[in-house]
């Protein structure tokens, strides 16, 4: 199973709530990535703001940091989904974006996953 299907599951599985996680792999000189793992960040909204909003867990992500030193990999990015809604960023997802990573939004319904795209910065890739 490829990683935008693993992601694609999560969000499925997630419905209504939101899901999110973060991208490892390498970045290449010319802007191209390579995801070779996914981790499930744990989503610290809770109750009805779990729709439509997600909050990184910093002490789950530095963990995270510290497991792939010296490994060769990188957070290359991060993903979640919009239950509901478009695979666009929303004004909050833009304005978060640090610039180099790529961010993978996933559009998912109760039937089912709608659409994945990326983007790096503010543009579609």
């Amino acid at each position: 199973m490829s990683w935008r299907q693993r992601i694609a599951e999560e969000a499925r599985q997630s419905y209504p709530h939101e899901c999110c996680g973060i991208l490892l792999g390498k970045n290449a000189p010319d802007g191209k990535f390579e995801v070779t793992e996914i981790r499930a960040l744990p989503n610290r909204i809770q109750g009805e703001g779990r729709g439509t909003h997600f909050e990184a867990d910093s002490l789950f992500l530095y963990q995270v940091e510290r497991e792939i030193e010296g490994s060769g990999l990188e957070i290359v990015g991060f993903y979640h989904s919009h239950p509901d809604y478009e695979a666009i960023p929303s004004r909050e997802d833009a304005e978060n974006m640090v610039p180099g990573l790529v961010y993978v939004i996933i559009s998912v319904t109760g039937e089912g996953v709608v659409d994945i795209r990326s983007y790096k910065n503010d543009i579609k890739c």
